[in-house]
């Protein structure tokens, strides 16, 4: 059923940069799930020139110098261009962009995903301009809502708060088998190492090209299939050797039909650790960003990850002892067979529905 608006339009504004993807990646997720649930929508990126995804986003996009929270100009004039029913602000956007948003006639959503942009989002003169805050994430990782948040809520009755365990593209076995053939995996046992975006350093190195170090070590010692994943930001010169699989970007359909098959994920502790354990694959995980240590913390002590270092010997050492210990993986997949963690995108859409119904011009 398409919504009262005859094209629904919607712009999607996420943080973007050289670094992570995860917030666009996000985007695209629910951008794919707007264009299946309604043909007719009109969507529209707006990101970061010197992100590496940048020339590759498959819907029309606006591309500016910076990430869109030091471009206001620029949002602004894509909210003009657009006229969009709802602008998804994903830990981006000031309180000016959200204010021109609204009034050109739009409804706003604030999506934050960790600490920081959550508490962004409940600054009141940002949820003054708000109507949505989505919060990305589990809720054992996130926290339930303060008693102060809970506060500023009952002073912005029309801001509503939507809950997203997280946000992936939905598995196909059949896709997925297809996937992996191609690239010769089929039905072997395989590890995958992925850091993200591939953006981030560690110590003036590439957190991506620490885990193909990792990788390379983990495919010698074991003779086990190995899939490194460099990342769309990732712009080092590493050469993997024979029997080591390395990819660049992927879309996000084709870096979950690869982790949904993999024995042993090794990963980041952002927002591909939400979708890991919603797959239920045993991970070990590496922060590789400030606000990611904390939430691998919390994982590793209700037994549902192994946690590791940002060093290529640390995740060679704990790859090696999860890929051995058949008595610990059991434990893990167990653990997470039991945990209330799904795929949150019919949530997301159900929310853009309720907001293109409602938004008219002000």
């Amino acid at each position: 059923m398409e919504p009262a608006q005859n094209i629904p339009r919607i712009l999607f504004v996420p943080v973007s940069g050289p670094k992570g993807a995860g917030e666009y990646f996000r985007c695209l997720t629910i951008a794919e799930g707007v264009r299946e649930r309604w043909p007719s929508a009109e969507i529209r990126f707006m990101v970061s020139r010197a992100a590496g995804y940048a020339h590759e986003v498959p819907f029309p996009t606006v591309l500016i110098d910076r990430s869109p929270t030091y471009e206001s100009k620029a949002v602004n004039r894509a909210i003009d261009d657009l006229k969009p029913g709802v602008v998804v602000f994903d830990n981006a956007g000031r309180v000016a962009q959200f204010r021109h948003a609204r009034q050109c006639g739009a409804r706003t959503v604030y999506v934050s995903s960790r600490p920081t942009t959550r508490w962004k989002g409940f600054r009141l003169r940002r949820m003054w301009q708000m109507d949505q805050h989505w919060m990305s994430g589990p809720r054992f990782l996130n926290g339930e809502l303060s008693a102060w948040e809970k506060v500023k809520l009952s002073l912005t009755p029309s801001l509503s708060i939507v809950h997203l365990d997280c946000l992936f593209p939905r598995p196909d076995e059949s896709r997925a088998a297809v996937y992996r053939r191609g690239l010769g995996l089929g039905t072997d046992s395989y590890l995958v190492f992925c850091a993200g975006g591939g953006g981030h350093e560690h110590q003036g190195l590439s957190s991506s090209e620490i885990f193909g170090r990792a990788a390379q070590e983990v495919a010698r010692a074991t003779g086990q299939r190995v899939v490194w994943v460099r990342g769309p930001n990732y712009a080092g010169t590493l050469a993997p050797p024979n029997g080591l699989l390395s990819l660049g970007a992927l879309s996000g359909p084709q870096l979950i039909d690869l982790l949904s098959g993999a024995r042993i994920a090794v990963i980041n502790g952002g927002s591909l650790l939400s979708q890991a354990l919603a797959l239920r694959i045993a991970c070990i995980a590496a922060p590789v960003a400030s606000d990611q240590q904390v939430r691998i913390q919390v994982c590793a002590a209700r037994g549902l990850l192994e946690a590791t270092d940002l060093e290529a010997d640390a995740i060679v050492k704990s790859a090696l002892a999860l890929h051995e210990d058949e008595t610990r993986l059991g434990e893990l997949r167990a653990r997470l067979g039991q945990l209330d963690l799904n795929n949150s995108v019919d949530v997301a859409l159900a929310a853009l529905e309720h907001l293109l119904n409602e938004s008219s011009p002000r």
